[in-house]
């Protein structure tokens, strides 16, 4: 696992708001690319089939964000993935793989939450609502976390890339690190050689209170090359806001409550952000070629941090190749082409990763069992 992060044309550099769009050095989308074999299902983690209430969450058949089933139709994930995004075109995919899925839902809403701050990163958390109960035992949430849980070992668990070049997103991933810094309303942590990355944003944070496993929070930001440090926000705080008796799953869908505390003064860093140093002040670890935060594009320029909403063009946050820098991209960069896929003779031709891929078979056709038209 590395960092969002969010994969495809959303998390991104601050990512996390873990998921971006295209990667550099990726072809453009929007003519059929990437000859496989066979169509393929964090850094430093492993792949693993455990943890079933972990899915992934798709827009317009791309990888985009992780998210955990809290409820039987409601999944806890980052309010950067639900900014500008349209319900009608994502879908929560449980399964080892976005290749493997064992179910894909769709979504019917989406609710970040009503304080959430994209400049300074505050209250990154909300949820989707699904069109039909989800085949999973839903996760209890962390009644409370204090300044003693420093140190501790927490598992994350996403389906993003596993390094801030992209690649490898769309598999289930986990990865262990200890806490290293606990803040009022966000967790940070700091291991070489792992970390979250683009598309695990809005993923889990597990946490193991004697024999039972609880989610403690949410992926939201780190570096922008998934190297140095990643920030989750809490879950307890928000235990109104997500409609839950502290420990067990909330019971239904009640409506969102007031929020808790969330912009810090002018002036001074987004909480969870360590101090800055000469390798990255002023910009804390954004660079000019930018990165995505939901549909928000997040760069440094001039010393300065600048953020653009692509919904207020009608567009998304994605890579592009052209200038070598992420902005504003069309909504949809597979131009109509969805994950599930179609036949084009007896070729596969299908959106994955923001790309269009096709794959030449002896004789194409719809799996039933995956869900995708595949080679027979």
């Amino acid at each position: 696992m590395s960092h969002p992060k969010h994969a495809s044309y959303a998390l991104a550099l601050v990512w996390l708001a873990l998921g971006c769009a295209a990667t550099p050095g990726q072809e453009e989308a929007g003519s059929p690319s990437d000859t496989d074999s066979s169509r393929h299902d964090i850094g430093g983690g492993t792949a693993t089939s455990a943890f079933p209430p972990p899915g992934a969450l798709t827009h317009y058949g791309g990888m985009y964000c992780t998210g955990t089933l809290i409820a039987p139709r409601r999944v806890l994930t980052a309010a950067h993935c639900l900014v500008g995004v349209n319900p009608s075109k994502m879908r929560f995919v449980i399964g080892a793989s976005l290749s493997a899925a064992e179910a894909s839902i769709a979504v019917v809403s989406v609710t970040p939450h009503p304080g959430y701050n994209a400049q300074q990163l505050t209250n990154d958390i909300g949820y989707v609502t699904l069109s039909a109960d989800a085949p999973v035992a839903p996760m209890k949430t962390l009644p409370s976390m204090d300044s003693g849980w420093h140190g501790k070992q927490v598992t994350f668990v996403g389906y993003g890339n596993t390094n801030g070049n992209g690649g490898g997103g769309g598999i289930k991933r986990s990865v262990t690190m200890a806490l290293t810094q606990i803040m009022p309303t966000q967790f940070m942590y700091q291991s070489p050689g792992q970390n979250t990355c683009h598309g695990d944003s809005g993923g889990p944070a597990f946490a193991k209170v004697g024999n039972e496993w609880f989610v403690a929070g949410v992926t939201s930001y780190g570096d922008a090359f998934c190297q140095q440090y990643g920030v989750d926000t809490r879950v307890d705080p928000y235990a109104s806001f997500l409609g839950i008796n502290p420990g067990n799953p909330p019971p239904g869908n009640p409506p969102p409550s007031n929020p808790p505390p969330s912009n810090p003064p002018a002036g001074n860093p987004p909480p969870g952000n360590p101090p800055p140093t000469s390798g990255d002040a002023p910009c804390y670890g954004h660079t000019f070629a930018g990165s995505c935060e939901g549909n928000e594009v997040i760069w440094c320029e001039n010393q300065t941090v600048y953020a653009k909403n692509c919904a207020q063009e009608g567009k998304v946050c994605g890579f592009k190749a052209a200038e070598g820098y992420y902005g504003c991209i069309s909504s949809d960069p597979c131009n109509g082409e969805t994950y599930a896929g179609r036949c084009n003779g007896t070729s596969v031709v299908w959106c994955e990763n923001d790309q269009v891929k096709q794959l030449s078979c002896n004789a194409c056709g719809f799996d039933p069992g995956k869900g995708i038209y595949n080679c027979l």
